[in-house]
Formats: structure tokens, C-alpha cells, sequence
């Protein structure tokens, strides 16, 4: 109370510091606004091509254009990729004076030159047509001045501004893409190399004739061997490496004791619902499913295979165990069945919902149905001339031969329960009315099939254990902030901790966890100013389960690696590169250990035999017994006939080889056709290869860690 006077007296005072602290927070929150670009002209996302990407352009982008994205970090990341490329296009278009005019844009929408991107907006999934009729309306109201539906026309904007950035792509990738020539020399020596063949024989040494443990691999020659291979081990940016470990929230015995106890509650419940629509209406509500064809017990899951021949129907079995959930399975029906059906159908087609074309259907097919039982009226000639089954009226009503499911339910029932050959069966289904003649029953065999109910519960953690888990994870990363710590603490316990691939700033998968939030703000805080190797993050990353929607995964992560751009460092590679250059450190030795030509004694000294490769052609990627060598391949065609290898350094081993025979290749006799096939090779590649030399060239300005 005391207290409370003493405020009230001085309450000028506290005025001042909570204005003290609100000016405080505005500054603080206008200095990181501008770091990271979150003021007004400021919030760029990124460069390229002389032109700032605007985060509300971005944003407009994303949201338009690629808003059907399976994960809101793919769309992110699909829109970076559309505006560097449309700012590429537009400052290459500029200077070749490439342009969409007025009437081509017309045409790209509307006309009979449809853009990709119009072909893509708007055809019908269903049908696979475009829809021309909505594109006209557009056109309509676009020529007549009418206001359009301010969320379509800013929609329709984007969707324009694809559309010439498509159309003028396209131009480029044209001028270059025509460009491309291939000289005659180069048609004649593709036909050589292709028909050219040789047949050698060869020995191969493989790398393990030497032991690990011989062969030291310093940090000197996983560098000796990065440098020799810059093209291959070069970052263009910087990447991280996390170490990761991923706690699996499983339910406990307990758990899994009490979702089986309450299913097993139900069992009386469902024995005693009318078998047929009640059946198929609480397997709904019970999370189950409830199947109208009869299956064989080869085709039924779990333990109620080995136990539905000896029940009744009506009965229930279970519950049991089968793939995450506990299940409770009713017999609704045993017949025997064929396992296929060949029958004709006449339709005469009706709404759904519309009774008067219901009944109007139900009279005209059973007017068919006495023509056929009354006269020696044909039944395919029927069809032809009054099925509205455009499939198969055609073809006088004739469905071929099917199996169960096929069909729709109704439909199957008829086809499949109960008929006869030659029978005559009249059904409703939400296509209207069918008249259906059953011409064959076909059986594999005369066993029984069942039909059964399902309900089920899925067996998860309950709020304790996932609770409890958590704890224990908590109490593991608060024990230990370093990450070598952390790793021998999580080994103890029975947890694997694993290595990321390099990962970049704007990534958004994680491991084999995917994308989403939690992946990101992972990726973010492995790039966060404070964040230094050996760092364990404070966070419990947790992962949901996509279809039960409860906490199934928790991941704790440190930063392994920094790896800068440029060449990379030995250590950080060293996990990748040891084996190799191990290998390669055996290889020059086994070298040094080879002398003479004769392949019988190289063998003999290594314990390897004496190999043949017969009939092989120049530009084959791999050899059959021997993979993919492309340096004994070419010393084999190099090599004269009956001449010996010096011992050559492979991919697998050290190899000397001998050309026993080689056959010349030949000029095609159509080198015109054949320089036809090499340029469109060549011009196919020029769409994907074009745009990713360009954004090399450009080096777009990317900020879009600072805002996503």
C-alpha cells in the first residue's frame, strides 16, 4: 500500500519515463526499420539490373502470381526469381529495342496467339480447355471502359505484366537460340564418334588392395585437390552447415493402452448399426471408412485378414494395430462375387438434384427395357440410338471388361452382386438413369469376398507425453549452449545428430523436414548477426504433424560451419572430400607400384583378373562391368591396336588397359539431317542456360533475408 501512495504522489514522474521509454522504443524501432530497410523508399528487397525490387511490388507478386504455392516460402522464392528476371529482360529488351506491342499484348491475351501464361491461368482443369468465354468478357469490359472489380484488376495488371515479360523472354531466347550453328566438321566428327567402336581389355587395381589406415589425408591435399577443382568447390555465396538432432514425439505404452480402451467401447455401438447407410454414416464420424466393394482376403490389411472367414455378418473384430491406428472392423457383407464384369449400358442423363429429369429418365429407359424383354430388339442398337453416354453410345453401349471400382457404387452393385449373364439392370446414379446388360461374370476363383466397416483412432501422444518430452529436450539444451556439449549430451541419450548440406541465406527446406516457418526461422537464426560457430540455438524448433495436427517433432540445432564465398576451405570439406582424396592418395601410389605392359602379371599381383569390354562406343557413359571411366574410355580409342596403357588413375581403381581391335567411325550420309539434330539439341538448351548466364552477369543484389 505503501507503494501505491508513493506512485500516486509521483505520478508526473512515471508520465515522464513511460514518454521517455515510448520515444525510446520509436527511435529504436525507426533505426531498425532503416537497417533493414522497412522505411518508405528504403524497403527494397533486392537490385538487379539497375532496378530496386520494392517490397510492396514483391508482395503485389507474390500474393498474384504465385499465391497457389504449396509453401508460402516456395512463392517467396518464386517471385525473387520472376522479378530478377523480368528486371534482366527488361534491360536486355531496352538495349536490342525489343518490344510487346499494343496489338501483339492483344493478341497474347484474347487472340489466337494465347500466352503461355493465359493458357495457364485460364484452362479448366477438368476439361484441359480455355476458358475463351471468360477471357472475352474481360476483353469486353476492358474495351468498353467498365470498371473492373479492383482486386481482379490488379490481378489482371500482374498477369499483363507476365505476359510481356514472357513475350519478350522469348524474343531474346529467340536471337540467341537462332544463332546457334554447327559446321559441318562438327555433324562428320559426331557421326565418327558415334559409330566408332573399340574392344580392349584391361585390369583394374582397386583403391582398397591398400588399407585406410596406410593412407594419412592432410588438410595440405584436400586443399591440393579443392584448388585443382575450383569450378566444382567454389561458393558464389556464403552457406552454413547446421548440426541437427530431431526428437520424435512418440505416445507412450500408456497412451497407446488408452486410445485402444476407448475404441473398444465402441465395438457393441457399431455392432449394432444397421448394416448399410448407418454403417458408412459412423465410420465417418468415427474417422473411419466404410468400402461398398467386396474384397478378397489378399486385398485386406492387417490383423482382420486372418479372422473375417470365420465371422458373421454384423460382427466386429478388433480393436488391432495397423499403421498408426487402432481399428475396429465390421463385416457388412460376404458374397461370392466375380472378379471381373463385361457388360453395355444405355444412359439417359439428368442433374443431380433435379427430380422431374430424374423421373423423365427412370420412364424413357424403362420404355428400353421393355422393348428389349418384349421383342428381339438389339441392345447395342439401342445404345447407339439413345444412350447419352457420349463414351460409349458410339459403341452401342459396350464398357469392356472392368473390375470392382471402376464403377460408381450403385452402378458396381448391379454390375457385380446378384446379376446373371444377359440380365437386364436398371440403376440411378448422379449421371442420371442407366439400363445395364451384364454379357459376362468372370471369376479367378469361387471364394468368398467381404465387404466391410472401419472405424478407427489414430495413435498419438497425448498433452502429457508431448509435454514430458519437451521437458526432457528443455533440460538438454539448457545444460548445454555449445554444440559439442550438446552433441556427446544427445549421443548419450540415444539421439543421432546429423550435418546439413550447405545452406544459403534465403533458403527455406530444412534436412528432410521441408519448408514452412519453423524451417525458415531455423535457416534465420544460423544467419543472425550474433550467431557464431559451435552456437546451440535457444529455440526448441517444433514440427507439426500435417494430417493430426499435433506436436510429432522437436529439433535442436547448432551452427557447424561457416563456409564464405569464394573457394572453399579444406576443413569444412573435409567430410566430403577425405574419401576421395584417400583414394586418389592410393591411386598415385598403386601407380608407382606398376611397371611393365603386361596386363597377365598386373593381375596376378593384385589379385585381379583380366577384363574385356567388346563393342564400345566413344560416347557411352558408362561401360557395362566397368561404370562410368571416362579416362580409360578415351585412352582405349587413343591407344593402337594391340598397344598397352601406361597405369591410369580412375574413379575406381587404378586401371592399364589394351586396344585389342578398334573399328573407324563413319560420316553420316545425311549430314545436313544430322546438323539439323545438333542444332535443335543445342537450341532446346538455350531457354534455362540463357537466364542463368545472365543472372551470373547481373549478380542480383538479394535482400530478402532482412524481411522474410
Amino acid at each position: 500500500m505503501a507503494l501505491i501512495g508513493k506512485i500516486r504522489k509521483n505520478f508526473w514522474f512515471v508520465l515522464l519515463l513511460l514518454g521517455l521509454a515510448l520515444a525510446a522504443f520509436v527511435i529504436m524501432d525507426m533505426v531498425n526499420a532503416g537497417n533493414r530497410g522497412g522505411l518508405g523508399a528504403q524497403q527494397v528487397v533486392g537490385e538487379v539490373a539497375g532496378q530496386k525490387i520494392d517490397l510492396v511490388e514483391f508482395q503485389k507478386v507474390e500474393q498474384t502470381l504465385f499465391r497457389g504455392s504449396s509453401d508460402a516460402y516456395a512463392g517467396k522464392a518464386n517471385a525473387w526469381n520472376y522479378l530478377v528476371e523480368k528486371s534482366i529482360v527488361d534491360d536486355q529488351s531496352e538495349d536490342l529495342g525489343i518490344e510487346v506491342s499494343k496489338d501483339e499484348l492483344m493478341d497474347l491475351q484474347f487472340g489466337n496467339n494465347l500466352s503461355p501464361v493465359i493458357q495457364s491461368y485460364f484452362r479448366n482443369q477438368q476439361t484441359g480447355q480455355i476458358e475463351m468465354q471468360q477471357l472475352l468478357n474481360i476483353k469486353q469490359s476492358i474495351e468498353g471502359g467498365e470498371a473492373l472489380n479492383p482486386e481482379f484488376e490488379n490481378e489482371w495488371a500482374q498477369i499483363q505484366k507476365n505476359i510481356i515479360k514472357t513475350a519478350k523472354q522469348q524474343k531474346i531466347t529467340n536471337l540467341v537460340s537462332k544463332a546457334i550453328y554447327t559446321p559441318t566438321f562438327v555433324a562428320e566428327n559426331r557421326g565418327k564418334e558415334t559409330t566408332e567402336r573399340v574392344n580392349f581389355e584391361y585390369v583394374k587395381v582397386p583403391f582398397d588392395v591398400i588399407d585406410d589406415s596406410e593412407v594419412e589425408v592432410t588438410t595440405e591435399d584436400i586443399q591440393e585437390y579443392i584448388n585443382e577443382n575450383k569450378f566444382q568447390y567454389t561458393n558464389e555465396e556464403e552457406t552454413r552447415i547446421l548440426k541437427y538432432s530431431i526428437i520424435d514425439v512418440l505416445p507412450s505404452a500408456e497412451d497407446s493402452a488408452s486410445i485402444k480402451a476407448k475404441l473398444a467401447e465402441l465395438s457393441n455401438e457399431f455392432s449394432n448399426k444397421a448394416i448399410g447407410a448407418e454403417d458408412s454414416l459412423y465410420t465417418i464420424t468415427n474417422d473411419g471408412f466404410y468400402s461398398p466393394y467386396y474384397a478378397g482376403t489378399d486385398e485386406l490389411q492387417g490383423e482382420v485378414k486372418d479372422h473375417v472367414a470365420d465371422m458373421e455378418v454384423g460382427d466386429v473384430y478388433g480393436p488391432y494395430r495397423n499403421q498408426g491406428f487402432y481399428i475396429l472392423a465390421k463385416l457388412v457383407d460376404k458374397a461370392i462375387v466375380p472378379d471381373s464384369v463385361e457388360a453395355k449400358h444405355i444412359l439417359r442423363s439428368a442433374t443431380e438434384g433435379v427430380t422431374s429429369e430424374f423421373d423423365a429418365a427412370e420412364a424413357y429407359i424403362d420404355s428400353l427395357e421393355n422393348v428389349l424383354r418384349t421383342t428381339n430388339a438389339d441392345f447395342s442398337d439401342l445404345a447407339q440410338e439413345h444412350s447419352e453416354d457420349p463414351g460409349s453410345a458410339t459403341k452401342g453401349g459396350d464398357l469392356g471388361t472392368f473390375v470392382q471400382g471402376t464403377m460408381v457404387p450403385a452402378f458396381n452393385q448391379a454390375c457385380f452382386v446378384g446379376s446373371e449373364e444377359g440380365g437386364l439392370y436398371k440403376v440411378k446414379t448422379r449421371f442420371g438413369v442407366h439400363l445395364i446388360k451384364v454379357e459376362d461374370r468372370i471369376f479367378n476363383n469361387q471364394d468368398p469376398k467381404y465387404k466391410l466397416a472401419y472405424i478407427r483412432s489414430v495413435i498419438v501422444p497425448s498433452e502429457k507425453t508431448i509435454n514430458a518430452t519437451f521437458e526432457k529436450v528443455d533440460d538438454i539444451v539448457s545444460a548445454n549452449r555449445e554444440l559439442p556439449g550438446l552433441t556427446t549430451a544427445l549421443e548419450n541419450q540415444g539421439y543421432s545428430v546429423s550435418k546439413t548440406a550447405p545452406i544459403k541465406i534465403n533458403d527455406y527446406l530444412f534436412a528432410d523436414l521441408g519448408g514452412g516457418e519453423t524451417s525458415r526461422d531455423i535457416i534465420k537464426w544460423a544467419y543472425e548477426e550474433d550467431t557464431e560457430i559451435n552456437n546451440v540455438s535457444p529455440s526448441i524448433y517444433e514440427y507439426t504433424d500435417p494430417v493430426n495436427y499435433y506436436v510429432n517433432k522437436y529439433v535442436l540445432v547448432g551452427l557447424g560451419s561457416v563456409n564464405p564465398a569464394g573457394v572453399a576451405n579444406a576443413e569444412d570439406m573435409r567430410g566430403t572430400l577425405e574419401p576421395i582424396v584417400r583414394n586418389r592418395k592410393k591411386g598415385k601410389q598403386i601407380v608407382s607400384q606398376i611397371s611393365g605392359s603386361d596386363l597377365e602379371a598386373v593381375g596376378s599381383k593384385y589379385g585381379s583378373s583380366i577384363e574385356t569390354a567388346d563393342n564400345v562406343s566413344f560416347t557411352a557413359s558408362g561401360i557395362t562391368g566397368l561404370g562410368n571411366e571416362p579416362k580409360v574410355l578415351s585412352k582405349a580409342f587413343a591407344l593402337g591396336e594391340g598397344q598397352v596403357s601406361e597405369p591410369i588413375l580412375g574413379n575406381s581403381g587404378v586401371y592399364v588397359v589394351k586396344t585389342t581391335s578398334k573399328t573407324d567411325g563413319s560420316v553420316p550420309s545425311n549430314v545436313i539431317a544430322q546438323k539439323k539434330q545438333i542444332n535443335s539439341s543445342n537450341r532446346g538448351r538455350v531457354s534455362y542456360s540463357l537466364m542463368n548466364a545472365l543472372k551470373k552477369i547481373f549478380k542480383p543484389e538479394d535482400n530478402r533475408a532482412t524481411y522474410f
